[in-house]
């Protein structure tokens, strides 16, 4: 089973005060960090980011991964969601999060096998009680992830589903995305 991560890296940021993908952890750009962290796990990583954004297309191409662009970006983050998954031709896909850069590798090598053990589930982790992300999808779901609206990005999705496998994981990077600089 191919599986490949596409990291939603179209946001405004507009809670933070700046481009937060830019901003520096652990001295590397936000996304960067992110991004690393994906391809320390796969081979096929891709970032969906706002149209003519130059810098943030060539930061994308220094991680050796590939960028797709999100034309409505603006309309919420089911947009970027959309343009993506459009995009992709994996197997599976593990979609995670450009505000989250302290997922650890081995919790996507954790998802990534649970992927490959149940192929037509959702499969989301778990970190004492609750649901965080990234979250892998089968290629089966790619058209309902196209269809959805708004800013929730997959959550409505989640909620109805009763069939998604839980990874239990011990990393609480998996609830901690970065909204404001303090985080």
């Amino acid at each position: 089973m191919a599986i490949a991560a596409l990291v939603l890296a179209a946001g405004a940021s507009s809670r933070f005060g700046s481009d937060k993908r830019l901003h520096p952890i652990h001295g590397q750009p936000m996304l960067a960090r992110t991004l690393s962290l994906y391809r320390e796990v796969l081979d096929d990583v891709t970032a969906v980011v706002r149209p003519d954004e130059p810098a943030i297309a060539a930061l994308v191409a220094a991680a050796d991964c590939r960028v797709i662009e999100a034309a409505d970006a603006a309309l919420g983050m089911s947009r970027s969601l959309a343009a993506g998954v459009a995009a992709m031709h994996a197997d599976g896909l593990l979609i995670g999060l450009a505000d989250m850069p302290y997922v650890r590798p081995n919790t996507v090598r954790a998802l990534v096998a649970a992927m490959q053990r149940h192929p037509e589930r959702i499969v989301r982790p778990l970190h004492k009680g609750k649901a965080g992300n990234p979250v892998g999808f089968p290629a089966s779901q790619y058209h309902a992830l196209t269809t959805l609206r708004g800013d929730a990005g997959a959550r409505d999705l989640l909620a109805e589903r009763t069939d998604v496998f839980v990874v239990e994981v011990d990393d609480s990077g998996v609830l901690r995305d970065v909204d404001r600089p303090e985080n």
